[in-house]
Order: structure tokens, then sequence, then C-alpha cells
């Protein structure tokens, strides 16, 4: 199984690193073309949100899953994001609460709240701080999109179904900003993107050549494209991203690492780089903005500052999986929840 969706770790791992080089970039003072570039690297967070909806077709089970088996499946949801992230929020609940005490006001009451029921992309923020803290704006979409799978895959039934759920969101997208409530339940904004990856796996499993399923998928995006040219619709350069991440899921399904000599040793950085992805994910703005802080006390030049984030970032990642989410799992598994 791993090894037939090796382009999948590769694209993961390549999501992961284009994230931690757009937060990166700004702190070692990127400008220009430099930081144009850079900046692109926050499209990885659109790839993330295209491979969560390719993988979630991947369990077999769901379209026809009972009640037991959907607990089954939100628990699981659940044991693999939430540990770490309630880890990120009660560490800044210390550091901002009881060390630094800058906790700015919140006009609507909710302060801590909005992060620990998830609320940050339901609810507009009053600022960053409430809204994006550590760069954990988007988790509350993943788990609004896992709420959502079961409906989707028993609604989707091949490409058509596929396509048309795509298009629906896409329009879903424009007509939820022209209600003025664009900044409310960022889920309508931001679904198409899962149910493109929805869709890519629709047209993988027809059984058709690489090229046919191309060809297909073009052919699809072609006629979205043209509606959303038709409408006048104004699109941002994260959709065009979207479209190609979803070709290159379809023609990297070949792909394979190379497991001997300098290639061998380049698999297994990208391939470490996956397996913890998702801690990178939360770690790392964590690490960057405590390095922000000791760089304003001591100082630290640019390549410390790279080789430090860098370095506390990948003992961050196996740290806070080795003593905060694989425990919980445990936990989760002997108590046979």
């Amino acid at each position: 199984m791993k090894q037939k969706y090796e382009h999948i770790q590769l694209l993961r791992a390549l999501a992961c690193i284009g994230v931690f080089i757009t937060h990166l970039a700004p702190r070692l003072g990127a400008t220009g073309k430099a930081a144009w570039l850079a900046n692109q690297g926050a499209a990885g967070v659109y790839l993330f949100f295209v491979l969560s909806g390719y993988l979630a077709c991947c369990d077999k089970k769901l379209p026809t899953a009972g009640k037991k088996e959907l607990l089954t499946y939100y628990k699981k949801r659940l044991v693999r994001i939430l540990p770490l992230y309630y880890g990120v929020i009660l560490y800044n609940i210390l550091l901002h609460g009881l060390i630094l005490k800058d906790i700015p006001a919140d006009p609507q009451g909710l302060y801590w709240l909005r992060y620990f029921f998830l609320t940050n992309s339901v609810i507009p923020a009053p600022n960053d701080f409430w809204g994006n803290l550590s760069a954990t704006w988007t988790i509350s979409l993943f788990m609004a999109f896992y709420l959502l799978v079961p409906v989707f895959v028993r609604l989707i039934r091949g490409c058509t179904s596929a396509f048309f759920c795509y298009v629906l969101a896409l329009i879903l997208r424009y007509l939820w900003v022209k209600t003025g409530y664009g900044d409310y339940m960022m889920i309508f904004y931001y679904l198409h993107y899962f149910l493109l990856g929805m869709l890519v796996w629709e047209i993988h499993q027809a059984g058709r050549r690489i090229g046919a399923q191309l060809l297909v998928y073009i052919g699809m995006l072609a006629a979205a494209g043209a509606g959303l040219a038709l409408g006048r619709a104004q699109t941002d350069s994260f959709i065009w991203w979207s479209w190609c991440f979803g070709m290159l899921l379809l023609a990297g399904s070949g792909f394979r690492f190379c497991r001997k000599g300098i290639g061998g040793r380049i698999s297994d950085a990208v391939l470490w780089t996956d397996r913890y992805s998702y801690e990178i994910y939360l770690v790392h703005a964590v690490i960057l903005e405590g390095l922000g802080m000791v760089r304003v006390q001591i100082g630290l030049p640019n390549a410390a500052f790279l080789i430090l984030a860098l370095l506390l970032t990948g003992a961050g990642a196996v740290f806070s999986k080795k003593l905060i989410e694989d425990p919980v799992a445990g936990l989760v598994a002997r108590s046979r929840m």
C-alpha cells in the first residue's frame, strides 16, 4: 500500500516544506523575488487540502459504514489531529497568559474557547492572535471536512457525480462571498479543494490509462474554468495551483523513490519529512515564534536562525509524536473507546 502511494508521500513532504519556507522567509529578511517565491510555498496548505480529499476516499468501508464504523472513523480522525493541536494551544496559553501576559482583548468574549472548540474558521476573529495563533487556522477546516466525508463518499459514485460536487463547491465559494458572510463558516470557501482531491480519486479509479485519465481531468477543468470565466468570478493563484496538484496526483501514480546512492539518501529525507509532516506542520510555527523572541533578546544571524529552525523543528516533531500523540493514541486504544 505504501509503495502504491509513494507519489503522495512526495507531495505531502513538498507541501510541508512549502509551508515551512513561507513562514521562515520573512524571519530571514527575504525581499523581492525571493519573498515572492517563498510566498508560493503557501500553496502547500492547499496541496494538503487536495491530498486530504484524495486520501479520504481510500477507506473502502465508509460508503456503506454503519453507526459503529462511523464512530471508529471519527475517533481515528480526532486522535490523529487534536492531541498535538491542543498541545500547541496549551503551550500558547502558558506563554501568553502566564509568562508574556500579552493576551489581547476579544470583543466577542470567546477568547481561548475559539481554539478549544475550533471556531476560528466559523466565527471571524478580530485579529491573528484569535484567528491564527501559531498558524493553526487550517485545523478547524480539516476537522470540518472530515466531519463531512461520510456524506460525500455516499453522494459520489464515479467521475460524473464527483465533478458535479466539485463544481457545486466552486459555485458555493463565490456565492458565499457575495452574501457578505465570507468570514463565517470558511469551510464553504475552501471545500472545493478537498472535493478536487475526491474528483481526482474517482478519475484515477476509473481504470483508464494515465493519458486517458489526464484527458478526462483536463476536460473537466476546462469546463470548470469556462464556467468561472463566464461568471466573471474573481479567482486566485491557489485555484490554479490546486488544478496543477490534481494533475500531479494523476500523472505521478507510477512514481517510485530511488533506494540507492545519493538519491536514496534524498529519498530517506523526503520520507522522514512525510512521516512527520503533520507534526512539522504544527510545531514549526511555535519554533519560529520562539526563535524570533530569542533573536530580539540576544540577536541571531540568519545562518544560525536557519540552522536552529531546522534542527529544533525536526526535534520538536519527533518529541511531540513520542510525548503527546503516541501516548494519547495508546491510551485511547487501551480504553477501547
